[in-house]
């Protein structure tokens, strides 16, 4: 049986080697995050305390079931309801924040825009 060997090498063959390779070009440093297109920056906040985000979970879902009965009563703006109750909702839970910017966002930007807008001012004023 034969056992395979390495072939002998020379240091000037290990001269050549080196020579005929350019050398590593260094890695780029790395980009500041960028936001892709299409989506909005977030703005990170610190949590609210949890009375004030029980006050605002109470309200959004006060205004969630005046949405709901204003889309089959005709004196109701359900529509306006169900905006300010998820406004008001993405106040008072990230996680809420989060599935209304993925379902919001990218099918209505201008409607999300402004609620954007509305709970940066109210966390803004929270914070005094």
């Amino acid at each position: 049986m034969e056992t395979l060997t390495e072939p002998e090498v020379d240091e000037r063959d290990e001269a050549i080697v080196a020579e005929a390779e350019p050398p590593a070009p260094e890695p780029p440093a790395p980009a500041e995050p960028r936001t892709p297109p299409g989506r909005l920056r977030r703005h990170h906040f610190r949590a609210l305390p949890w009375k004030t985000r029980l006050v605002l979970a109470t309200a959004g879902t006060l205004l969630l079931v005046l949405g709901i009965a204003g889309l089959f009563l005709p004196f109701l703006q359900g529509i306006l309801f169900l905006v300010l109750a998820a406004a008001v909702l993405s106040l008072a839970s990230e996680r809420v924040y989060g599935w209304l910017r993925g379902l919001a966002s990218e099918r209505w930007p201008g409607l999300w825009r402004r609620v954007e807008r509305f709970r940066t001012r109210v966390l803004w004023k929270f914070r005094r």
